[in-house]
């Protein structure tokens, strides 16, 4: 199989997005109140230190990995290629996720009058990314970087008109800490740390993509960095226009945002046009984790090409898709409280920090071997 190649500034923009995808929508930071934009500073700065826990772990490991030859490096082989097929599972399953996030926004806010099934919706979705994955990882990095402006220009945008609206007010962020650092300390941990800024551990399975890894390495950080300026900006909006109680009430915070943005009688009604542009973000990290998930099986498995494992394995998607994720209010407890305890923890700080430290203990055992040995 050909291995493509993407370039540095392309998984930039693939970064970016997929931080923003869902969580800009959902309103994360809420649990905090007021302070929730505080809550995404920490969970900004603790984003940036996991991210690049992921890079120099994929430095040590040595450039061309992916994560099966990565965790063949880090711990023994059948030990390697349990977690591996964990890691693979486990991107499958947040594909799904994604997918059921979008299929329930797009149900709630772009088709209010429309009757439609919510199974068309995510077979639609996951047919896209099919085609998408088929096309392979410069398709989606061409893909990224031709949306990353849009969906910036656009955030920006709305952003700057908000701060012009009457609906804004800074007295609903004030006093800043009435309740004291607990409340933004357990909204941080787990659930900030790792939805969306643990998500990047996916990138293990892309950092093998680039041309070269060093650019990357210095600078790839800085995604993380204006993801999570965004959501701070997003979360203050949500408060500053709705309150945080009532922000809380709604499903998609942030659209109802939008949809106070007046100037001058003339921009107005943009939530619609939100509707899609978010989506963008959400695309992109649905084909991610379908990329990383369908690649890394079929790597496993030793297939000479994944085509032949998207059709499958987006099928396994879709069907956890219908058959387990029908109630939103099911759906987002469970995203929100359950799994990042049980499951997120896990494969994005415990497995991650082991793996860390045995590729470092044994490149340090390598250079203290006698050269003569």
């Amino acid at each position: 199989m050909q291995i493509q190649r993407i370039g540095t500034f392309q998984l930039f923009t693939m970064v970016v997005l997929s931080q923003l995808g869902s969580a800009i929508v959902l309103g994360i930071g809420l649990d905090a109140k007021k302070d929730g934009w505080i809550a995404l500073l920490v969970g900004t700065i603790c984003g940036i230190g996991l991210f690049l826990l992921y890079s120099y772990s994929y430095q040590l490991s040595g450039e061309r990995d992916g994560l099966l030859n990565m965790l063949q490096k880090a711990f023994n082989r059948p030990i390697s290629r349990i977690l591996a097929f964990l890691y693979y599972g486990y991107f499958l399953y947040l594909a799904a996720r994604v997918t059921a996030d979008f299929s329930f926004f797009i149900n709630e806010v772009l088709l209010i009058n429309i009757n439609l099934s919510s199974w068309i919706i995510k077979a639609t979705i996951l047919l896209l990314v099919a085609y998408i994955c088929y096309l392979g990882i410069e398709t989606i990095g061409r893909t990224s970087e031709n949306l990353f402006f849009l969906m910036l220009s656009f955030i920006l945008l709305v952003i700057i008109l908000m701060f012009f609206q009457e609906q804004f007010d800074f007295n609903h962020l004030r006093p800043i800490l009435e309740n004291g650092w607990m409340p933004i300390l357990h909204t941080v941990f787990p659930t900030i740390i790792t939805f969306p800024f643990g998500e990047s551990i996916v990138f293990l399975c892309f950092f093998q993509f680039l041309s070269s890894f060093s650019p990357f390495l210095k600078r790839g950080w800085l995604s993380i960095l204006i993801s999570g300026v965004l959501l701070i900006f997003a979360a203050i909006l949500n408060v500053g226009v709705l309150t945080a109680d009532l922000a809380q009430s709604f499903n998609f915070p942030f659209i109802k945002t939008i949809e106070h943005i007046n100037f001058l009688n003339f921009i107005r009604h943009v939530e619609l046009l939100a509707v899609l542009v978010f989506m963008i973000g959400g695309l992109i990290k649905i084909l991610l984790f379908a990329y990383a998930g369908i690649t890394g099986m079929s790597e496993l498995f030793n297939l000479k090409s994944y085509n032949k494992m998207i059709i499958p394995l987006l099928a396994i998607v879709y069907l956890i898709c219908v058959l387990f994720m029908k109630s939103y209010v099911i759906h987002i407890y469970i995203g929100l409280k359950v799994i990042p305890v049980y499951v997120h923890l896990f494969f994005q700080i415990f497995i991650p920090f082991l793996f860390f430290i045995s590729l470092l203990i044994k490149k340090q055992m390598k250079q203290a071997k006698p050269k003569g040995n």
